[in-house]
């Protein structure tokens, strides 16, 4: 996989509706597509800045840094346990998900793997 390809557009970061149409237009079954709509949903409120790539069936989501800071690998508590607690929900509620979470260079990477 590409990860380290990946370029971080911070002003993606900011439009929610980008990160939407990624994550719509990805090729992934339906199902799978609306769990990660909300996930985003989840990050956006929580008020993270964040990007996302997919890759086949796998998506990475790469959590940058909590408004209204903007610092680079800095996150409300609360915002993050929000998200990680959404993630947690999505992999109990559906055995054909598996995630895992990494920080890599201050970001933390959010990694989900659809199994088909």
């Amino acid at each position: 996989m590409g990860w380290d390809k990946m370029d971080i557009d911070i002003e993606q970061c900011r439009e929610n509706d980008k990160i939407k149409e990624i994550i719509s237009k990805s090729g992934l079954p339906i199902k799978h597509i609306k769990l990660l709509l909300r996930l985003s949903d989840t990050i956006y409120i929580n008020g993270i800045n964040y990007n996302v790539m997919v890759d086949g069936y796998q998506v990475l989501i790469l959590l940058i840094s909590s408004k209204p800071d903007n610092t680079t690998g800095a996150f409300n508590t609360y915002s993050i346990t929000n998200v990680l607690y959404k993630v947690r929900e999505m992999e109990k509620e559906h055995d054909d998900l598996e995630t895992r979470c990494e920080v890599e260079d201050g970001l933390f990477k959010i990694l989900v793997n659809v199994k088909p």
